[in-house]
């Protein structure tokens, strides 16, 4: 059987909506722990996607 996968995006200010380890989507990437819940952060002062890498 093959496993059913599904990418999670959210944008800055939004709330998180699945704890775990998320990745920055751009030209410019960067990682970091983010708690369901807690608002989504910007990048270096810019309002960015992120994507769901690893849940947590």
């Amino acid at each position: 059987m093959i496993p059913c996968t599904s990418i999670i995006t959210c944008s800055t200010g939004l709330p998180c909506p699945a704890s775990g380890i998320w990745e920055s989507i751009g030209s410019f990437k960067t990682t970091r722990p983010i708690a369901k819940g807690h608002k989504m952060p910007d990048y270096c002062g810019k309002k960015v996607s992120w994507k769901l890498i690893q849940i947590g």
